[in-house]
């Protein structure tokens, strides 16, 4: 032990103090997408599913613009929001739900969601939405279904967001889809 002490002095002897490395700053991280209210978007919620047979009708509204855009869906994209919207959670995991607990388990967060175009084809149109996930500090955009990201959005609580020009295109008026679900409530009874 004594001749160890003795090499490491020897060897330390006449040469430079040990100076500690300096630490490395980390270095920024690109934010990637931006986020908030986008320029030409208005923020609108999810009201509830209206059930049309086959299918089901999302809709989102614009409260202060008096406008209502409905997204038609599956049943399975209409159980999973309409579970959302309730605040009931389904007894087995849903896909939603299974995106969920994977964004949490990769330490991830969704920041927003959108709906940005309508697309015409010629089975009538399509809209194309977005996501907006950040990871270590990055935000991603990746593309996704409306029906989806509203899904999304209802489960973590955050804004979902409307291209005006798809609300100008593709919206009613939010009073008078309010009268014909009255009237179509009353004639049910």
């Amino acid at each position: 032990m004594r001749r160890l002490l003795l090499v490491l002095a020897l060897g330390c002897s006449g040469s430079q103090p040990l100076v500690p490395a300096p630490v490395a700053k980390p270095a920024p991280v690109d934010p990637g997408e931006p986020t908030g209210l986008p320029a030409g978007y208005v923020e609108v919620r999810a009201e509830h599913i209206v059930p049309l047979g086959d299918q089901d009708a999302l809709l989102l509204v614009d409260e202060p613009d008096n406008l209502v855009l409905p997204v038609f869906i599956g049943g399975t994209e209409g159980l999973s929001i309409q579970g959302r919207l309730m605040h009931v959670p389904p007894v087995r995991p849903l896909t939603h739900d299974l995106l969920d607990h994977l964004l949490v388990k990769l330490d991830a967060k969704l920041v927003q969601v959108q709906v940005d175009s309508l697309r015409h084809d010629d089975q009538g149109g399509v809209y194309i939405g977005s996501i907006f996930v950040r990871s270590k500090g990055h935000v991603f955009k990746l593309d996704a279904r409306p029906s989806d990201a509203v899904a999304l959005a209802l489960g973590d609580h955050v804004p979902i967001y409307v291209a005006k020009a798809v609300l100008e295109e593709a919206g009613y008026k939010w009073d008078e889809v309010q009268r014909q679900l009255q009237q179509a409530a009353g004639s049910a009874t």
